[in-house]
């Protein structure tokens, strides 16, 4: 197959920004166009050519606020993936105009998941009744704006819209005999012009998880409540929302403890987050969780 661009922007890029554990805090952003293809990435400066293989992504979205270039920039897009080596890379591409950026994001995903193969078990609960007889089976993505698509071999379609899902958190489940990690969704659903409140699991390798798993997350940024949140406060609430514990957040999201702490305290204060144990062992509030949950609901 031969190589088509599918979306060609300006805009600026650091890559690498972290390689494996090492990470170049120095870093700068560098100006100029970021093209998409069926294939590949491509980041052109005037004296730099990258490219990153969309086969070696295995992950898009979030943050990783690991210096003040990051920290500042209101968004970017951070992708994950292997290098020749199977390094483990992190790169970080952004634009000053957000509606081309954001399409850029959603092209890439839907170039990431869509036609991908899971395995899914659904309705598990349908209406709060759990559905005895339903058995994992083969499916397909389907990812279109803001809706996922699920086929599965006996023909069911599970219709997912991002702005009725009510939870989405990563777990594990026996899968053919076998403790796998899933995606657990909770959304709802209409049938015969009434809503049902149904809970499917999916499960696939982890690329697929995790890259679905964000682009779920995707409108974080876009959550309104009655205080105003950074975008590393923001990052925090999602991750302890989705079940990272509270001493894996720096690593998870490129920050230093002593900052994540000051961020913990400041939470704290808001009673976003309570304190359930020293050495700041922290859990959502029932306000943290609806600042997190309303992402899901808001446009």
């Amino acid at each position: 197959m031969s190589e088509v661009k599918i979306k060609d922007i300006v805009g600026k890029f650091i890559s690498p920004v972290a390689i494996n554990e090492k990470r170049f805090r120095d870093s700068q952003w560098i100006p100029g166009r970021i093209i998409l293809s069926n294939k590949n990435i491509w980041m052109i400066s005037k004296n730099k050519k990258k490219k990153i293989s969309l086969a070696r992504i295995f992950d898009v979205g979030g943050r990783f606020d690991i210096c003040d270039n990051l920290r500042t920039a209101p968004f970017y897009l951070l992708v994950r993936h292997f290098g020749v080596e199977k390094e483990n890379i992190i790169s970080v591409l952004t634009s000053s105009k957000r509606e081309e950026f954001e399409e850029f994001k959603q092209s890439l995903t839907e170039i990431l998941l869509n036609k991908k193969i899971v395995l899914v078990k659904y309705p598990v609960k349908k209406g709060g009744v759990v559905q005895s007889n339903v058995t994992w089976e083969k499916g397909q993505i389907g990812i279109k704006g803001t809706k996922i698509r699920i086929v599965t071999e006996s023909g069911k379609m599970a219709k997912i819209d991002l702005d009725k899902i009510q939870l989405v958190k990563k777990d594990k489940r026996e899968v053919d005999g076998e403790l796998k990690n899933i995606l657990d969704l909770q959304f709802s659903e209409e049938e015969d012009e009434m809503e049902f409140s149904v809970e499917c699991y999916i499960h696939a390798k982890a690329s697929i998880l995790n890259i679905l798993h964000n682009f779920i997350f995707g409108s974080f940024d876009r959550v309104t409540a009655d205080i105003s949140l950074s975008e590393s406060e923001k990052q925090i609430i999602m991750s302890l929302y989705t079940g990272v514990s509270p001493f894996e957040i720096p690593n998870f999201i490129g920050m230093d403890v002593d900052e994540v702490e000051s961020i913990f305290d400041r939470l704290i204060e808001l009673e976003v987050l309570k304190e359930v144990r020293k050495r700041k062992e922290v859990i959502l509030t029932t306000r943290g969780k609806n600042l997190a949950s309303e992402a899901l609901g808001s446009e």
